[in-house]
């Protein structure tokens, strides 16, 4: 599967409009897809954001009704902070559809698997094979390799490289230019910071740094 978007018959709100949300409205909007409204606290109600009205909070997103609503979600994700993956497991729970969508620059082979709520930015590339598990992030110009399996709820950051065979297990987060060789597995949770090139495998809830990658002691923190 590889669609700009997924699509849907329901209107599409977007959920969060900080940084990455204002991101994945850019993108929605470059694949022509109407956005019915967002809903964000932390913005006026009536404000308008690339010409999409603010609706307003959480009351708006508890107003509506899954039977007839799908969301995208722009709330963005930072290491060890499960906000994002709660949301939509919460969202998910309920009933709401998510759409995926792929700005019109990346570039997806074939045999490409999106799961719900996938999210490819600008510039990024997927090889054929590829795996995506719902609500995955595959941020701007990053680049997947072959047949590499991306579970839930991660986010790849900017410009990282994973290269063939590469298993990245659910809610771990690649920082920003990480390069992690062919047929690294890491695991859930697990942190790579900005940067890092990992040659081995990373076990789960680790935080790993540096060239070549090594475990980070809590002291000395990482900056994904």
């Amino acid at each position: 599967m590889s669609p700009s978007v997924s699509r849907s018959e329901k209107p599409i709100y977007l959920v969060g409009c900080g940084g990455h949300g204002r991101v994945v409205l850019d993108t929605l909007l470059a694949c022509g897809t109407p956005v019915a409204g967002i809903i964000d606290a932390g913005l006026a109600p009536g404000a308008r954001v690339e010409g999409v009205a603010v609706l307003g909070g959480d009351e708006c997103l508890a107003a509506l009704d899954p039977k007839v609503a799908a969301l995208c979600i722009g709330v963005g994700v930072m290491p060890a902070k499960g906000r994002r993956a709660e949301l939509f497991s919460n969202l998910q729970n309920v009933g709401f559809e998510f759409v995926a969508v792929a700005h019109p620059s990346a570039v997806i082979a074939s045999r490409t698997r999106f799961g719900a709520g996938v999210q490819v930015l600008a510039g990024a590339v997927l090889q054929t094979g590829v795996s995506l598990g719902d609500n995955v992030i595959v941020n701007t110009r990053a680049s997947v390799d072959h047949d590499c399996v991306i579970e839930r709820h991660v986010m790849i950051g900017p410009g990282a490289v994973l290269c063939g065979e590469v298993c990245v297990a659910a809610a771990a987060y690649v920082g920003a230019g990480a390069v992690l060789m062919p047929g690294v597995q890491v695991g859930a949770q697990a942190v790579i910071g900005a940067g890092s090139v990992v040659t081995g495998n990373v076990p789960g809830g680790a935080t790993v740094v540096g060239n070549p990658a090594r475990r980070s002691s809590p002291a000395e923190g990482t900056h994904a």
